[in-house]
C-alpha cells in the first residue's frame, strides 16, 4: 500500500552532515643537490685565519615557507640546526674557525621543509669529510 510523506515546518538535521576537515597532506621531503655524498668540504687554517665556507643546496619544495637544515658530527650536538632558512640554499662562514684533523670524518646533512605551517619528513642525509687543517691557506 502506498504513504505519502508531507513534512511541514523546518527540519534540522544539523550534527549529521558535518563538515570534514582534511587532514594537511605531508609536504615532499627536498632531494639534496650539494653537496654530494663523499664530497670534501673546506676547512680553515691555524694560525693563520681563513674562513671555513660551505654551501648546501637542495630542491625547492612548493609551497615552502621555511626549510630546516641541520649539518652535524655528532646528531646530539648539531654544528648547524637552522631552522628559519628561507630559501632551497644554505651558505655557513666561519671567519676563524677550523676544525682539527681526527674530526674530518663523519659529517652529515639533512634538510626538511614547512609547508602550511606543519614540517614534512627530513631529505634521506648525505655525508661529507672536511679537509685536512692547513690544505689552502694564503
Amino acid at each position: 500500500m502506498p504513504f505519502q510523506l508531507h513534512i511541514t515546518g523546518l527540519l534540522l538535521i544539523s550534527g549529521l552532515f558535518m563538515a570534514a576537515t582534511p587532514k594537511p597532506v605531508a609536504p615532499p621531503a627536498p632531494t639534496l643537490i650539494s653537496p654530494v655524498n663523499g664530497a670534501v668540504m673546506d676547512n680553515g687554517c691555524k694560525p693563520k685565519q681563513n674562513n671555513v665556507t660551505w654551501d648546501f643546496d637542495w630542491s625547492d619544495v612548493p609551497g615552502a615557507t621555511a626549510y630546516h637544515i641541520k649539518v652535524w658530527r655528532n646528531p646530539a650536538i648539531p654544528f648547524v640546526n637552522d631552522m628559519n632558512v628561507p630559501s632551497s640554499s644554505y651558505h655557513l662562514d666561519k671567519p676563524t674557525g677550523f676544525f682539527v684533523n681526527n674530526n674530518l670524518t663523519g659529517w652529515r646533512w639533512t634538510v626538511r621543509a614547512k609547508v602550511h605551517g606543519a614540517w614534512g619528513p627530513w631529505a634521506v642525509a648525505r655525508w661529507f669529510r672536511i679537509e685536512k687543517l692547513n690544505t689552502d691557506c694564503p
